[in-house]
């Protein structure tokens, strides 16, 4: 099973190939456009079990592609299964013993009723029904917490994507939470790039957006603006120059829209042009 579906937005730090100005800047205006640069970021999650154990199989590598609720992996069940056969054996011994216990009682309400026993004989009769039924109540509940451990021991994909990460391999022995595979959705990447506070103003959600690497110099890629922030912030610390770090600038997501073939991965550098809107 998953670990908590904790979804992680993930830019995977590039920073040595952002040349000085580090992770974003700011690259101009030209031509009634706007240029700026950025790190291609992504959708991850970190996918782990529930359940400590040693890992029995991995069935994907780095680079395939999943489906949603695809197994993924799963640790060594063997143990489990023969004490989820044990539990659900208990369940029908308790079962057996249950009716047994129904008919006395029912019996026992009969003769009662005769004055055939007394009263004390029925209560004994009576307990002993309430017994069976506590008994398999915890025999049930036995079952479903050994199943519950059964689903967490397998690791299924949490949505379509592809595997960017095996953290383990087979044979090894992990915890509850630790990291096994890392999943991406290559249908959910973005450019994040910083716009100064006087260009701002030119930028609209929806906005298209051609998207350039130096990977495939020749080749442009679709995009479209989905998130603009709404207050400034100082240009990020990690740039370089401290004249830049202390301009006022705003965050502007770029949403990939147009890369078929997955070219653009997640910390890629990558350069933006924005069209300028209308104001």
């Amino acid at each position: 099973m998953n670990i908590p579906r904790r979804v992680v937005l993930i830019g995977i730090a590039a920073v040595a190939g952002l040349a000085a100005f580090g992770v974003s800047r700011y690259l101009g205006n030209r031509d009634n456009a706007m240029l700026a640069s950025g790190t291609v970021e992504a959708t991850e999650a970190q996918l782990g079990f529930q359940a400590t154990g040693r890992i029995e199989a991995i069935g994907v590598r780095e680079g395939d592609a999943v489906k949603q609720g695809a197994v993924l992996a799963r640790l060594d069940t063997r143990e489990t299964e023969a004490r989820l056969a044990q539990a659900r054996a208990q369940v029908n011994a308790t079962t057996v013993r249950l009716k047994e216990a129904e008919r006395d009682r029912a019996r026992g309400q009969t003769l009662l009723a005769g004055g055939a026993i007394g009263q004390e004989v029925y209560d004994k009769a009576l307990l002993a029904l309430n017994i069976a039924q506590s008994e398999q109540a915890q025999a049930r509940a036995n079952v479903q917490a050994l199943e519950a451990v059964l689903s967490n021991m397998t690791i299924r994909a949490s949505f379509e994507g592809v595997v960017t990460v095996r953290h383990r391999e087979p044979g090894e022995i992990v915890s509850p939470g630790a990291p096994v595979l890392t999943l991406m959705n290559p249908g959910d990447r973005w450019v994040r790039i910083y716009i100064p506070e006087h260009h701002i103003g030119a930028v609209r959600l929806g906005q298209k957006a051609a998207i350039s690497t130096d990977t495939f110099p020749e080749r442009r890629y679709g995009g479209a603006v989905t998130y603009i922030a709404s207050q400034a912030e100082f240009t990020p610390k990690n740039v370089q120059t401290a004249e830049e770090r202390v301009k006022l600038v705003y965050a502007v997501k770029v949403r990939i829209t147009d890369d078929p073939n997955f070219e653009l991965k997640p910390g890629v550098p990558a350069d933006v042009r924005l069209e300028e809107a209308a104001p």
